[in-house]
């Protein structure tokens, strides 16, 4: 929704009855000057006759009130506020006076909590407080009112926004949990599948070994055939050898025998 800023920033001028008497001349002089250049929208120039002012005297709430408005229209919501609350120092300000410039410090704080994200709900807390005791002094003012209610409808948009990002980041939190443990249980499967991939593959592995080394132990065993040709040779030669041996052994015993008969005979 956009605002009205002339109801969002109604800054006006202090003036305050009962000025201390001592209050000279050129303190006046001023004044009068920088209320001129304020109302010529001269912001730095109507600041510098107000901090003049104050070297003159430095509890003059005019001065502190003026130089807070022109300050707040420079964007410069920090010391605004401290001279907006120099002012309310004083204890010589009527109803009046008083609540113009509760009003227009709440006016810094809202204009801060649009600048300032972070501190956001701070100052519009800060604001609706200082618009309420403002109405209590005044409780006819429609600008007040109205910048109570925006502030309020502000502060209620920031904590229903706080509250959807909370939940947005909770749920994402829960989403990255969910990812990270589906992660976890992916690199579990991997590893199983993986284990079980090298005990198969160790299997294998072993299985080959062991046909190789039945191979080569049948390898041992079993003759080449160069090799069994040659055995067999040499076994039919040795059985050749052994029988020629036999029967010159035969033939050796049958001469013996022969040899060794002796027959007498008459010549």
């Amino acid at each position: 929704m956009k605002q009205n800023p002339k109801k969002l920033v109604p800054l006006a001028l202090l003036v305050l009855l009962g000025i201390p008497s001592a209050q000279t001349q050129a303190d006046r002089s001023l004044l009068r000057e920088g209320n001129r250049q304020y109302k010529q929208q001269r912001y730095d120039q109507a600041e510098l006759g107000y901090r003049r002012a104050l070297e003159t005297d430095s509890l003059d709430p005019r001065a502190h009130y003026n130089l807070g408005n022109t300050l707040y229209r420079q964007q410069h919501l920090d010391d605004a506020l401290r001279h907006y609350e120099q002012t309310l120092q004083r204890p010589d300000l009527t109803p009046r006076q008083r609540a113009n410039t509760l009003h227009n410090r709440g006016n810094t704080h809202l204009q801060t909590a649009r600048q300032d994200p972070q501190q956001a709900q701070q100052h519009l807390q800060q604001a609706i407080q200082s618009y309420q005791d403002a109405l209590k002094l005044d409780p006819k003012n429609n600008d007040t009112r109205y910048n109570l209610a925006l502030a309020r409808r502000l502060l209620q948009q920031q904590q229903q926004n706080q509250q959807n990002q909370q939940q947005q980041q909770n749920q994402q939190d829960k989403q990255d949990k969910q990812d990270q443990q589906n992660q976890q249980n992916q690199q579990q499967q991997n590893q199983q599948q993986d284990q079980k991939d090298q005990q198969r593959q160790n299997q294998q592995n072993q299985q080959q070994d062991d046909n190789q080394q039945g191979q080569q132990k049948e390898s041992q065993q079993q003759p080449h055939p160069n090799q069994q040709r040659k055995q067999d040779a040499e076994r039919m030669l040795e059985a050749v050898k052994n029988n020629e041996r036999q029967t010159l052994k035969d033939q050796t015993k049958k001469l013996q025998a022969t040899a060794g008969k002796h027959t007498d005979k008459d010549w």
